[in-house]
């Protein structure tokens, strides 16, 4: 046959296996798991889009010093100021901070050197006052440039709502590209009043330059009123619109002017119209300056609501993994606890088999209940071991008493004519004693017979022995084994509660006699008991009770019992057979006596022998019963 397939435990198997403690554990674990990858994700979304915006502002204070630049190239008077202020290194100082500080983010180094090359250009001495409007677009062009590529690369251009988005696109495009373009129509209306030239290409001209600075102030309004619109607490409008009102204000009366005017333009008018071109440069800066700053401040509002929100729901978070901790910390003390206390009960009863225990445990829930009915079980189990020791115990005192009774009835029955034929001859020897010249004859005679019934009273006991040895139709095959072991589960009680080491070298094949079964019994009933009873209160050496069952000679079945008690003292070990000895101060001297008779009975021997490297062996012998003999 092939051997039978090893059962691999399943996963489910093995966890149903674990300790309840484990298992709670195990959930635990799990759920703070489950608790704490929402957490990772809610924090790395979170810092994601604070990085974000934080990399926008780093953007708009870059697009500061952009706009710093933009109002010293075309503040009023450029023209006869251009030498004096832009030759000052500031400009070209804070652009190198700017690039130096944020540059390395946003790679803008190729375009901040471009615009510091051409702010140089304007600076310098060697360019004549003609060819600064050239150099002005120029800069401004590279300036233009620079500011788009902030706007790209600070992710500014990529913001997620509407009024930032709206609002960046004014501040990164719009303004730069509607201050580019002012410039190049005040460059050519200033080109114009100084070189002449046909009129025609000189309207159609303008009119271009003019429609693209109205495209570019009516892109710029589009843009607020959508930012305007995506804002929902009104504080953008409040801020800016005032600025970019006197903004649109300011290009329509310049474009105005320009446009009636073109047709009789002469060098008287200059003053005029640069007086408009400046103040709608002012206006434009103003505006750029209070969008910018809202800019900032709705990032900064953006980051402190991601920030919030992020506390808000990790505090949320941690306060339901905090009562769910709480919540297993209670079914660790009301679950896993009491458990493992009823399990610490139920071994302690299973090898101790002391049914007195209870586990201590009241609640209204299941362990509560299962708890009380196990309690219920122990008391029930309690209850009954008393009633069986009771039943046991009036047992022994029924069958000692019976055993008495006989006697008794016996004694009192051979005794009673004996005594009262000495007392009789006593008495007649007394009389024949008191006369003047005694009968000595007679006297000898009467003692003769009290001497007679004397010895009859002595046969008393051998009808005692005649009684217990009378030989009933009750005989039959026994296993001495099977016996011994009936005896062992009678007396498993007092064994356990005496805390006595049992040891059971039984012979195979077992022997078996031809015996009574109830004397037989008794009799291995008595020695046990003697024995657990010498053992009792004893503690010098370990307690242990040993039967061993050996096939003997001359055809013969073994019992012997030892005990490791204190042992029998030499002078009494030949005497504790005989009737009304005995060692015990409660004992009647005739447990052993009766037990030798019915021994005895059956034609067997019992000795008492001292035990290694102490107490007693009580040993009998019985002849064999063979089957095949009978």
């Amino acid at each position: 046959m092939s051997p039978l397939p090893r059962q691999i435990d399943t996963p489910s198997v093995m966890f149903k296996n674990l300790p309840t403690g484990t298992k709670l554990f195990i959930l635990c674990a799990t759920f703070l798991i489950s608790i704490a990858v929402p957490i990772y994700g809610l924090v790395t979304e979170k810092r994601l889009a604070v990085d974000f915006s934080r990399k926008e502002l780093l953007g708009s204070r870059y697009l500061h010093t952009v706009r710093e630049i933009y109002s010293a190239i075309l503040s009023p008077r450029e023209a006869t100021r251009a030498r004096s202020d832009l030759a000052q290194p500031a400009l070209v100082g804070g652009l190198a901070r700017a690039e130096e500080q944020l540059g390395a983010q946003l790679q803008t180094a190729d375009l901040a050197g471009a615009l510091a090359g051409a702010l140089k250009e304007i600076s310098s001495q060697d360019n004549q006052a003609a060819s600064q409007g050239g150099l002005v677009l120029s800069a401004l062009s590279k300036a233009q440039a620079l500011a788009s590529r902030i706007g790209d690369d600070s992710n500014l251009a990529l913001d997620p709502d509407l009024d930032t988005y709206y609002l960046q696109n004014i501040v990164v495009r719009g303004l730069p590209t509607f201050l580019a373009r002012l410039a190049e129509l005040q460059d050519f209306f200033a080109t114009s009043l100084s070189t002449g030239g046909s009129s025609a290409v000189r309207d159609v001209r303008l009119s271009a330059l003019v429609g693209l600075a109205r495209s570019s102030a009516m892109e710029v309004k589009e843009n607020l009123g959508a930012a305007y619109r995506g804002n929902g607490d009104g504080r953008l409008q409040a801020a800016v619109d005032a600025k970019f009102a006197a903004l649109t204000s300011s290009v329509h009366a310049y474009l105005a002017v320009l446009m009636a005017s073109a047709a009789g333009i002469d060098t008287r008018d200059a003053v005029a119209y640069d007086r408009f071109h400046s103040r709608t440069v002012e206006h434009a800066i103003e505006a750029w300056t209070a969008a910018q700053g809202e800019l900032d401040r709705l990032l900064h509002v953006r980051i402190d609501g991601m920030l919030a929100k992020m506390l808000v729901g990790l505090l949320l978070i941690g306060t339901f993994a905090g009562l769910s901790i709480i919540l297993a910390l209670l079914t660790h003390r009301h679950i896993v606890q009491p458990l493992k206390r009823l399990e610490n009960v139920a071994s302690k009863v299973r090898s101790t088999k002391d049914y007195s225990l209870r586990a201590d445990h009241s609640s209204k829930d299941e362990i509560g209940r299962v708890t009380a009915a196990f309690n219920d079980m122990l008391a029930e189990l309690s209850a009954a071991r008393a009633r069986e020791t009771a039943e046991r115990v009036a047992f022994a005192q029924a069958t000692r008493l019976t055993t008495m009774g006989e006697m008794a009835a016996s004694i009192a029955h051979e005794v009673n004519q004996p005594l009262a034929a000495i007392v009789a001859n006593a008495n007649a020897g007394l009389r024949w004693l008191s006369h003047a010249a005694p009968d000595l004859s007679k006297v000898q005679a009467v003692l003769q017979r009290v001497v007679r019934d004397g010895h009859r009273a002595s046969e008393v006991v051998g009808s005692v022995r005649a009684l217990i040895k009378r030989d009933v139709q009750q005989k039959a095959p026994l296993d001495i084994n099977v016996l011994i072991k009936d005896v062992v589960a009678l007396l498993q009680t007092d064994i356990e509660s005496e805390q006595l080491s049992l040891e059971l070298e039984l012979s195979t094949p077992a022997g078996s006699v031809l015996a009574d079964r109830v004397q037989l019994q008794q009799v291995i009933l008595n020695l046990l008991t003697n024995a657990i009873e010498a053992m009792r209160g004893f503690n010098a050496r370990p307690r242990a009770l040993a039967i061993r069952t050996s096939h003997g000679d001359s055809d013969s079945v073994c019992v012997a019992v030892e005990d490791s008690g204190p042992g029998i003292d030499a002078k009494d070990r030949d005497r504790i057979f005989d009737p009304f000895f005995t060692t015990k101060p409660r004992g009647m001297g005739l447990g052993l006596s009766i037990c030798r008779s019915i021994i005895e009975a059956h034609g067997g021997r019992l000795r008492a022998t001292p035990g290694h490297p102490g107490g007693t062996v009580l040993e009998f012998t019985l002849p064999a019963y063979h089957a095949s003999r009978s």
